[in-house]
């Protein structure tokens, strides 16, 4: 159910936009009007806020209001609730969300694809990924999956397929619980699959409305098959991770993620796991995007024999945001 149209959002230039907040992240305010369908504009150039509404508003730091907005004549945001009014410097509002929205207009998602073919070495290369985010007030969900498939005279066809879900509880001051599950497999590794679940505590280390850097630490029972192998073996392993995150909303579009995880194994001594992902999206045309991306798999004892402790790639594709 579409509320009214009737927000009104004031720039320093004295232009006035009538239309519906839909959110603010990464320093951009998503507004759909009747006439030019949703606009993004800059946060920085907004003067004024006018709304009948209630949001839920995010500032740097963790601190959550929810109420009306409104802005006061020195620039500063407020959001008025039935307990008061929260004042929020304009330049350290990083998040804001509807609270009349349903769960499926609170989804963020894209989905990419790539082919490489080479002719000297006849080794072609696929891949595919898809990935959607949800976020409330009290909770951030994600959801991922990546499939990559190389093709080669000497090793045949070598699959790296991963699905992750990851669920977090946010709290005050910009900690988290959180839960981990995934499934994964790595042929090159020795692993024809691998399954793992378990949780932990984060931190948002650090958030702008253009970056964002995260910490975890947590646990997780995994059991692997080893390619050839029925019987799976189980084991308990630590999880020490970060993110960073680096965000360019203007046209076109570029979004910078990085991602490092440590995983050292509790039940077997000396082993340790390793992943590493980095990805440079960048927008063509609307919501159309070219990704470049890196991975790098390590583990310091395989469980296959003749297997490889590493395995890496460079992926380039196409893709599609919603």
């Amino acid at each position: 159910h579409a509320r009214d149209k009737t927000d009104v959002i004031t720039l320093h230039n004295g232009d006035r936009v009538t239309g519906e907040i839909k959110s603010l992240q990464y320093g951009q305010l998503q507004l759909s009007t009747d006439d030019m369908g949703t606009i993004a504009i800059e946060w920085e150039a907004i003067a004024n806020i006018e709304s009948n509404y209630v949001f839920d508003v995010e500032e740097i730091g963790g601190d959550r209001y929810s109420g009306v907005l409104g802005t006061n004549p020195d620039g500063t945001v407020t959001v008025a609730s039935p307990g008061g009014t929260g004042e929020i410097v304009h330049q350290r509002v990083t998040r804001i969300a509807q609270l009349e929205s349903g769960f499926w207009s609170r989804i963020d998602g894209s989905f990419s694809a790539g082919y490489s073919f080479s002719k000297s070495s006849d080794v072609t290369v696929i891949s595919g990924g898809f990935d959607a985010t949800y976020r409330s007030e009290d909770i951030a969900a994600a959801l991922g999956l990546d499939i990559n498939s190389t093709t080669s005279p000497e090793q045949g066809q070598q699959d790296r397929d991963k699905i992750a879900f990851t669920y977090q509880w946010l709290l005050e001051n910009r900690n988290y619980w959180a839960g981990i599950a995934s499934l994964e497999r790595n042929e090159e590794l020795g692993i024809d699959s691998r399954m793992q679940l378990g949780g932990g505590f984060g931190r948002f280390v650090r958030q702008t409305p253009y970056s964002e850097v995260q910490a975890f630490a947590g646990a997780t029972y995994t059991k692997e098959w080893v390619t050839g192998d029925e019987e799976g073996q189980d084991s308990a392993e630590g999880v020490l991770g970060g993110s960073w995150r680096i965000f360019r909303l203007n046209t076109p579009k570029t979004t910078l993620t990085s991602q490092l995880v440590l995983y050292p194994s509790l039940t077997e001594s000396g082993r340790y796991r390793g992943t590493a992902d980095v990805s440079l999206r960048k927008e063509i045309i609307e919501d159309f995007f070219f990704e470049l991306s890196f991975y790098y798999d390590y583990d310091s004892e395989p469980p296959g024999e003749a297997t490889a402790k590493d395995d890496y790639s460079i992926v380039t594709s196409l893709g599609y945001t919603f």
